[in-house]
């Protein structure tokens, strides 16, 4: 048994389906893990969520929320607020929109994507999608903090929006894995922080972590975007 935490997909189900048969996922046994941004971008973001969510229902597969995920959600309660932020172009909302609307399991896989938590935890490390939020006066983050912590000006959790430096270690010294800020190499951003959003919908390689042994898997193709 394995398991793989995924850096930001953002639709591109033929990276993921690639690098799952790469690693020689075992979907009885293995699992794998999104740190957020599943959606938007990507052409393909319908069918990724749809497999996806059957897979969250077989037991191989589990997400925490992103940025992206908390602006879908936003949208979809107050779309007027939030129709020019999540709609334009450079965010990318527009291919997650017209899935969602198309599909007969649109309102199952909004409930399902509003379920994920905001982080996830194990005795070794800590998934979240930004950073931990700092404790007041410390270099160190909390775990503790998610929930509360949101960003004056949008509401938004700071634990999904926060960009280096503001990106912080668990005081507890587990390591912090994380996607959200793009790196050209997978690894750690700051001492007990990893990162692995190696921008899939931009360079079209995508990274997978596993958590047992430490090591990266990674996978390249040509992304699929709305143009």
């Amino acid at each position: 048994m394995a398991t793989y935490a995924v850096g930001d997909i953002h639709g591109q189900y033929h990276l993921l389906v690639a690098l799952l048969d790469r690693v020689g996922f075992d979907f009885k046994t293995d699992r794998l893990i999104s740190v957020g941004d599943v959606i938007d971008r990507g052409t393909d973001t319908g069918l990724l969520l749809e497999k996806l969510y059957e897979g969250s229902r077989d037991g191989w597969f589990s997400a925490i929320k992103g940025n992206h995920e908390e602006l879908l959600l936003s949208y979809w309660r107050e779309p007027d607020r939030h129709r020019d932020n999540y709609l334009d172009p450079g965010f990318g909302g527009r291919p997650t929109v017209e899935a969602l609307e198309k599909s007969k399991k649109g309102k199952k896989l909004l409930e399902w994507i509003e379920a994920w938590p905001l982080y996830m935890e194990t005795d070794t490390f800590i998934l979240v999608h930004a950073s931990l939020p700092r404790i007041q006066g410390s270099r160190f983050g909390d775990i503790e903090l998610c929930p509360h912590r949101k960003e004056g000006a949008t509401g938004f959790h700071t634990c999904l929006w926060a960009r280096p430096p503001e990106i912080f270690p668990s005081f507890d010294q587990r390591l912090v894995i994380s996607g959200h800020n793009i790196v050209s190499r997978p690894g750690p951003g700051k001492e007990g922080i990893l990162l692995i959003d190696t921008g899939a919908y931009r360079t079209g390689v995508l990274t997978f972590f596993r958590l047992e042994d430490h090591t990266f898997h990674q996978v390249q193709g040509k992304p699929r975007v709305q143009s």
